[in-house]
């Protein structure tokens, strides 16, 4: 049996993953008719329907995380079945997907990548191909690692469902409510502790976007839509627990976190990195920007974070680990 934690996450990823393909692959800025048709077959699905006989695989990711406890449609197209019956191995057992049909076995090699734009190269710019193999991805590597920039920027039409409807959607498909984490009972920050760079936790953002309306924020957590109104916002899946495989794709997100601030620092646009509490994986970040910056080994930039950032944590020890991989690797 996989953890609660890495189930959320491999199944978020593998319905953002094919919603953010299709979008890539078709030149959308927002998530296409298919992608949906997708999302409208999963919501009736929840609301009793029977799922459709005729349900094309690559529409299915939803509804195959709908049916991960439950056998597939008896009439349904065989690799749907073999996609859906896929799934609910991989979320039962935390293994890749294994799959017998040909061209998903295809495409899911395609995915043993470690980066979101290679696995995608794969489907050549075909829409339906892209939605299976960011599913597949997904699923695969988990939220962590679909770029948080187009899961954060590509949203539907209308602009009401993005990022937290797909999160509402995978814990009512799952059956499961994500933990409540307690709020901060004061702010903290925000902080510049390097040029360009000022931290906070999530109560000190209000601060900083009301100060730097044009500035960047990076959110290591979920923000509960209190940056919503902020048109300048990237959000990361970052789970801060010591559970095993709770984040298979850190070193991906916290370079794609590492990519965001240089480029924003080089721009001399402002630049907020943030959690809930602005201790843990906000001190992560900080941490390696030092062993970066200023070629620190991974005790030293412990120090010196702690020195401008008094709340940097240390309880974490996949993030002590982290910050050491990449000090020993800088040498």
């Amino acid at each position: 049996m996989t953890s609660e934690i890495y189930r959320w996450q491999a199944a978020m990823g593998a319905i953002a993953g094919a919603l953010v393909a299709d979008a890539v692959a078709t030149g959308s800025d927002v998530w296409t008719d298919d992608g949906l048709a997708g999302i409208a077959i999963a919501e009736s699905l929840l609301a009793g329907s029977p799922t459709p006989i005729d349900l094309a695989a690559d529409l299915a990711w939803p509804s195959a995380v709908g049916l991960s406890d439950a056998p597939p449609p008896l009439l349904a197209d065989q690799t749907t079945v073999d996609l859906i019956d896929a799934v609910r191995s991989a979320l039962t057992t935390g293994e890749p997907m294994r799959v017998t049909d040909s061209l998903l076995a295809e495409l899911a090699t395609a995915t043993e990548v470690a980066r979101f734009d290679d696995a995608l190269a794969r489907a050549d710019g075909d829409p339906t191909i892209a939605r299976l193999v960011g599913g597949m991805f997904g699923l695969r590597h988990g939220l962590g690692a679909i770029p948080a920039r187009l899961v954060s920027t590509i949203t539907a039409p209308d602009g009401r469902r993005g990022r937290r409807y797909l999160c509402g959607l995978t814990n009512r498909l799952l059956g499961i409510e994500r933990p409540l984490w307690y709020d901060p009972r004061n702010r903290r920050g925000p902080k510049e502790v390097l040029p360009g760079l000022w931290l906070s936790n999530l109560l000190g953002v209000g601060a900083f976007t009301s100060t730097h309306p044009d500035g960047l924020v990076l959110s290591l957590c979920d923000d509960e839509g209190r940056v919503a109104n902020h048109p300048h916002q990237v959000a990361f899946h970052l789970e801060d627990t010591p559970k095993a495989r709770a984040n298979p794709s850190l070193p991906v997100v916290v370079d794609e976190i590492l990519g965001e601030i240089s480029a924003a620092r080089a721009a001399d646009q402002p630049v907020l990195v943030h959690c809930r509490h602005g201790a843990s994986r906000t001190g992560l970040i900080l941490r390696i920007l030092l062993v970066g910056e200023l070629g620190l080994d991974a005790e030293d930039a412990l120090t010196e974070a702690q020195c401008l950032w008094p709340h940097t944590s240390t309880w974490n020890k996949e993030w002590a680990a982290e910050v050491e991989r990449r000090a020993d690797a800088a040498g």
